[in-house]
């Protein structure tokens, strides 16, 4: 715990820094809410924008603190909860009207979890949840949605600074040590799935990790991969991944999320700074209002698929321009009431959609800056957590195939650039197939606060097998060139050669494998 301390104490210094620009940065927990055995406190850190700016951010941290603690208590983890896609501020965790935040996390840290006391470890801890940029004190910033590296540091800055104001509380007699041998998880959904993702790399390669005492994450249903996601929209025919759904070519089940991508793109990407919403989105989706109702974090997911609905069901004057309920209907799709689709040669330009809908152009990725397509391609891949790292700690993913907002696809782009480290770095539950995104989110956090995932934690805890030497290649995956282990060219190929290897250790990829 002391070195975890000495290395957060620079943000004590930025702090100091930030305070004649930002008098709200804390410099101590502000206690909101307490249950039967933890109390919610929220805090505003110091930390840096895409641009490099400072910027102060607001969080919330729960600790387990029961009504009698006895002499032995103690802090036995930590934390690091990333939230879900929200659209309204009322959603963030800092919010005093979030009481569902309040009831998960009230339910979760109390000092045991599930029916095995070797795991009330999960439950003695310190949770720490930060609102992200665009949401709590931030809410009249841009959020930016899906930047993957910038959101990751932003919500790691929470806790090394989070932790050092616990630590106050904790001088003080107020608040339970932590232990010198704490240990700590990440975990989220949906977007935070994918945040939990690019923290767990941030901090390995950072080496923030060892401080942390860092052990792994839990990752349900995130989109790890832009790129597959659209094209999942874009070419699904409700019969992928081994499950039957109701989507469709060229639809979007949770359309509010297309323009958040982009967005985000435009606002944290180098190669975007040149390009605006209107080359990627059609005038008629953007006069719909989408993009002042997400300023706005008034209005939750929910409630803008009703606005859309209203629309699809009385036409829409805006901006000068008349749409009539048949062009309304061309937009938009409803499966029931309130229950909005898109259809995506509506919502994208003619370009974009004609891009994205042509496979060739997803052979590789744009090497340097290029028109308004190839610079989205390269900002949509440069946010990937899928692949382009190694990593050091395992991963309990959780994904339904039946998943048409984020598709299964985004795990088995994981699971593609790392075929080797299945059941060792990193397993799949697909249990909850064929359940729907929404569906699944709810399961995931009731089976997370009701104890379930005791087997998740305690796993995740193990560390993985290291080994130089990997088990035979899948040839259907991977291609790449066979070397000896005297570095000699063996075959240009795996996938022609596979099969007529002599047994024994050759080279593929850079990596020791067995055939």
């Amino acid at each position: 715990m002391k070195r975890f301390l000495l290395s957060t104490g620079v943000f004590l210094l930025l702090a100091f820094a930030l305070k004649a620009q930002a008098a709200d940065v804390s410099e101590s927990l502000t206690q909101v809410y307490k249950s039967a055995a933890a109390r919610f406190y929220s805090f505003n850190y110091p930390s840096k924008d895409a641009a490099g700016n400072d910027v102060v951010l607001s969080s919330m941290l729960i600790a387990w603190n029961p009504a009698s603690p006895s002499a032995t208590d103690s802090i036995e983890s930590l934390h690091i909860y990333s939230h879900y896609t929200i659209t309204s501020d009322k959603e963030c965790p800092t919010s005093s009207t979030n009481l569902q935040d309040r009831m998960l996390f009230g339910m979760l840290v109390k000092g045991s979890y599930g029916s095995d006391r070797t795991c009330d470890f999960i439950s003695r801890c310190i949770v720490i949840a930060p609102d992200y940029q665009g949401y709590g004190v931030t809410r009249s910033m841009s959020h930016p949605y899906l930047a993957q590296e910038l959101t990751a540091r932003q919500v790691v800055d929470a806790v090394m600074y989070g932790m050092r104001l616990y630590q106050k509380l904790v001088d003080g007699g107020q608040a339970l040590p932590v232990k010198t041998d704490f240990r700590s998880f990440a975990y989220g959904f949906s977007q935070g799935g994918a945040v939990t993702l690019a923290v767990q790399r941030y901090l390995e390669e950072t080496t923030l990790d060892e401080d942390f005492h860092f052990r792994g994450s839990i990752c349900g249903d995130g989109p790890y991969d832009l790129l597959a996601t659209l094209r999942y929209y874009l070419q699904d025919d409700g019969d992928s991944y081994d499950a039957t759904t109701r989507h469709r070519k060229g639809l979007c089940t949770m359309p509010m999320v297309i323009p958040m991508i982009i967005k985000g793109m435009l606002d944290t990407h180098p190669d975007m700074a040149e390009h605006t919403l209107g080359d990627y989105l059609s005038q008629q989706f953007l006069d719909t209002g989408i993009m002042d109702w997400l300023a706005s974090k008034s209005f939750s997911t929910g409630e803008i698929s009703k606005k859309w609905y209203q629309q699809l069901q009385n036409g829409l004057d805006a901006n000068g321009r008349h749409y009539s309920k048949e062009q309304m209907a061309e937009l938009f799709y409803s499966p029931s009431a309130n229950d909005v689709w898109a259809h995506l040669d509506k919502v994208f330009t003619p370009g974009l959609y004609e891009y994205l809908s042509d496979a060739d152009n997803f052979s590789a990725v744009p090497s340097g800056k290029g028109d308004v397509w190839q610079d989205i391609h390269r900002a949509l891949a440069a946010n990937s957590v899928a692949s382009g790292w190694e990593p050091r700690h395992r991963i309990q993913f959780v994904h339904s195939r039946g998943d048409m907002v984020v598709p299964y696809a985004n795990y088995l782009a994981f699971s593609d650039a790392h075929p080797f480290d299945l059941d060792n770095l990193y397993r799949m539950d697909d249990s909850l197939t064929p359940a729907d995104h929404s569906d699944v989110g709810t399961s995931f956090f009731l089976k997370l606060v009701a104890g379930n995932y005791g087997d998740y934690f305690k796993w995740v805890d193990e560390p993985a097998q290291t080994t130089d030497i990997r088990p035979t290649p899948n040839p259907s995956r991977n291609g790449g060139e066979i070397y000896d282990l005297s570095g000699r060219l063996v075959n240009s190929s795996t996938r022609q050669l596979v099969n007529s290897l002599k047994n024994g250790v050759y080279i593929v990829n850079g990596r020791k494998v067995v055939f």
